[in-house]
């Protein structure tokens, strides 16, 4: 069954999805990668190695910022509009995240370590979901 005319992506649509997917994807596998490097103890806990695996992280977090602005650069107006609404949920819910582990760090539960990462990666989950649940209602 064919879709429908209202429903098809043009190709500047496929090619601008591609290649936010493309700048994205990179950033995502280092991030799984050093998480999962971490948290096995992979990379050792003494010495300057610890400083450099911990401040490795930051280039994830790096390519992730030119990540966001290449896609608001390739944007029309409304996918801005859409963006903004997913980032303003994300944030939302990066703020609550980090105030409940503030909490939970004040009654002594849990680590603060795997906690913050764990609020941070749920936002930009949702910051995606959030975008990806938007989008799709105008196709």
């Amino acid at each position: 069954m064919e879709k429908s005319p209202e429903n098809r992506q043009s190709q500047s649509d496929r090619v601008r999805t591609r290649a936010w997917f493309l700048d994205w994807l990179p950033a995502l596998v280092a991030l799984a990668l050093l998480s999962l490097i971490a948290e096995l103890g992979l990379f050792g806990s003494a010495g300057s190695w610890k400083l450099f695996w911990s401040l490795l992280n930051l280039a994830p977090g790096l390519w992730i910022v030119r990540a966001v602005i290449r896609s608001l650069r390739r944007a029309d107006e409304y996918q801005r509009r859409c963006q903004l609404e997913a980032l303003a949920i994300g944030f939302g819910v990066l703020i609550m995240a980090i105030y409940a582990v503030g909490l939970l760090q004040a009654a002594g539960v849990g680590d603060l370590r795997q906690l913050v990462q764990i609020s941070f990666i749920g936002s930009i989950l949702i910051w995606i979901a959030a975008l990806l649940y938007k989008t799709p209602r105008t196709r």
